[in-house]
């Protein structure tokens, strides 16, 4: 193992793996003077993934021979309580990376994991981590989300700034990592060098990531649906992520296993949130708009199916549609935007609109700058766009363009959204603010439940 590799496994053997060790039944003593297992490639993880009310699925590499440790269990636990146990195995298929799903958990509760290879591993530290499942839905509670595109793959300090904001939870927008290939071996790699970096590896281990993906994780620079090197970094990212779907299967239905599949889109509710990340990736120009024949689709039909039949469902006080790309015109030589999709855009819209769907804004990443724009009482009620752009250190002035609906803007580097949903108040709020590695906060915008057209309290 390389230094880096021990470090990290320091790093990732905290207080967690104390705790846990007492219960949990103890593996083969090693036999003294024994090396550990030599890994075969990088270790990465563990990843907490998607946690709802009830469940959660925890993401990891292991990076011992996978011919030797092919059978892995998770013992979680929250509290005093006796701790619970499942046995996962690694998948050959998804790059030797497991899933752990686990079940039979209580809203809003602080749990504790451990995972480690069934037979004797001497050496071997096992993975540890904790996350805290989603309030119940009726049960008034804050969420406090973090959300961030463009993203670096060196040491960051940024992430750390995500935890000391108080963030429970992340959503990587897109451009999470840069791949910027479709070469499977190559886009496997980065994902795995993005995870690893110490301070992205500390939060992932710590609360519930969710992630899209945009143009540069598609496969490159104002890439569309008709990238060759599709079918590859779809595999890549479902390999590193997980997300309770990834986008649907041959018969339509969604996708909970990393097999083949069609996109990454995907949905989830914390407490008063729920998320819609949307693929305006894999099925663009693929085939003709389910909203205007005439012209090239975005989502492709079975996403747009899924998208009404969501929103349809949705109870949730606030709801973020949300994709890498932004929701408007970037006004650059690029097409990569909802600008070129207009006529699919308008027409969620107009779905929102027509059925009186309330709590819903616009979420967007890409364009290395953050911006909040207000379109007016476009679905019945003032429709937001939050534009949170870039978590690197490299900004692009020249998309800072005027608009008519732009209230706020910054061109700065280093910068995620954090949002609060509130429903502990009479009026339930939600309150975006742009922030730095640093603690700076460039601007915010708050919106009460009544203003996103929900009724008066």
């Amino acid at each position: 193992m390389t230094e880096e590799g021990i470090n990290r496994r320091t790093l990732l053997a905290g207080g967690v793996a104390a705790a846990l060790t007492a219960t949990a039944p103890a593996t083969a003593a090693a036999a003294e003077g024994s090396a550990a297992p030599a890994a075969p490639e990088p270790a990465a993880g563990p990843l907490v993934g998607h946690v709802d009310t009830g469940t959660a699925r925890i993401w990891a590499r292991p990076g011992l021979d996978p011919t030797r440790y092919t059978r892995w269990r998770c013992t979680y636990r929250t509290g005093q309580d006796s701790p619970r146990r499942i046995t996962t195995e690694l998948s050959a298929a998804n790059d030797h990376t497991l899933l752990a799903d686990l079940d039979g958990l209580r809203p809003d509760t602080t749990y504790e994991f451990r995972l480690e290879p069934l037979s004797s591993a001497p050496g071997f530290t096992p993975l540890t981590g904790s996350f805290t499942t989603s309030p119940a839905p009726e049960q008034p509670a804050v969420v406090t989300m973090g959300m961030g595109s463009c993203a670096p793959s060196v040491p960051d300090r940024i992430w750390t700034r995500v935890l000391d904001e108080g963030c429970d939870s992340f959503v990587m927008l897109g451009d999470t990592p840069y791949v910027d290939t479709g070469d499977l071996a190559v886009a496997r790699r980065k994902h795995r060098e993005f995870l690893v970096q110490p301070e992205i590896a500390r939060m992932i281990r710590t609360m519930p990531v969710w992630a899209t993906w945009d143009d540069h994780d598609f496969g490159g620079n104002d890439q569309h649906g008709d990238f060759g090197g599709k079918v590859a970094t779809r595999t890549a990212f479902v390999d590193h992520r997980a997300n309770a779907t990834f986008g649907h299967g041959a018969d339509g239905s969604p996708l909970t296993t990393r097999g083949e599949g069609n996109g990454i889109y995907t949905s989830f509710r914390r407490g008063p949130l729920e998320v819609f990340l949307l693929d305006p990736r894999w099925f663009s120009r693929t085939e003709a708009s389910w909203a205007d024949p005439a012209k090239p689709t975005c989502l492709g039909r079975v996403q747009w199916d899924w998208l009404r039949e969501r929103l349809l469902a949705s109870t949730a006080p606030f709801k973020a549609l949300a994709t890498g790309m932004i929701w408007d015109d970037k006004q650059s030589s690029e097409s990569d935007d909802w600008g070129t999709y207009a006529h699919e855009k308008e027409a969620i819209l107009d779905f929102i609109a027509g059925e009186r769907i309330p709590g819903c804004f616009l979420i967007g990443g890409d364009i290395h700058v953050s911006r909040a724009l207000d379109y007016g009482p476009r679905v019945g009620y003032d429709l937001w766009q939050f534009i949170v752009s870039p978590m690197h250190g490299s900004t692009i002035p020249s998309l800072n363009v005027p608009s008519p609906y732009l209230k706020h803007s910054a061109v700065e580097p280093h910068v995620f959204l954090k949002l609060v949903a509130d429903t502990t108040v009479p009026d339930p709020t939600l309150t975006a603010t742009w922030i730095n590695r640093d603690g700076t906060r460039f601007f915010e915008v708050r919106r009460t439940a009544t203003q996103m057209g929900h009724p008066a309290p």
